[in-house]
């Protein structure tokens, strides 16, 4: 239910070309687009996870069956898209993606994110936890991010396309001294 409304939320403040201004970290305000692929059939959906033997949690069920694939908050220079974001695989990039990265074998690729790959534990799955989703870098070992993909795009669109899951390790002391100091 989050994730229909939340995906409400987010097309309602795009224009008829899929963008909408953001005020970013700083006070910075950037343009970012956003594009959704059509809804995968129910039969291919179905399809998929058992050529697969994997049965996919149902939120992430819920966002392919809306929308086989999405990319969210890219960032444009101008007109021009030069990336970043959220994406959400199709099923498609799944499978390929899957194949790709062999060293984690027990994980789903379901997106990217900040160069980053978003990944169901299938473990988690088998213990039937919630809090499924983790992040990693190509050669680095998954983290959990405490969530589902429900979640994690309901605060991905609150927070306004920012990397919110690294918020905690910014203390105002670490803050000012990485981005250059208090203006004033």
């Amino acid at each position: 239910m989050i994730l229909k409304k939340t995906l409400q939320a987010l097309k309602k403040r795009l224009d008829e070309k899929g963008n909408m201004e953001i005020v970013a970290e700083q006070g910075e305000i950037h343009t970012v687009h956003c594009s959704f692929n059509p809804p995968i059939a129910s039969k291919e959906l179905k399809d998929f996870q058992d050529e697969k033997g994997w049965i996919l949690p149902e939120d992430v069920q819920q966002f392919l069956s809306k929308h086989n694939g999405a990319k969210m908050y890219e960032m444009l220079l101008g007109s021009i898209n030069i990336g970043g974001g959220l994406q959400i695989y199709s099923l498609e990039e799944i499978k390929k993606t899957h194949d790709a990265l062999k060293s984690l074998s027990d994980y789903i690729p379901i997106g990217y994110v900040f160069e980053n790959n978003l990944l169901i534990s299938r473990t988690a799955l088998e213990r039937d936890d919630p809090d499924y989703l983790y992040i990693s870098g190509t050669l680095l070992k998954p983290e959990p991010l405490h969530s589902n993909l429900e979640l994690f795009f309901d605060r991905f669109v609150v927070s306004q396309g920012s990397n919110f899951w690294e918020w905690p390790n910014y203390t105002a002391k670490n803050y000012y001294k990485q981005s250059g100091g208090i203006e004033t």
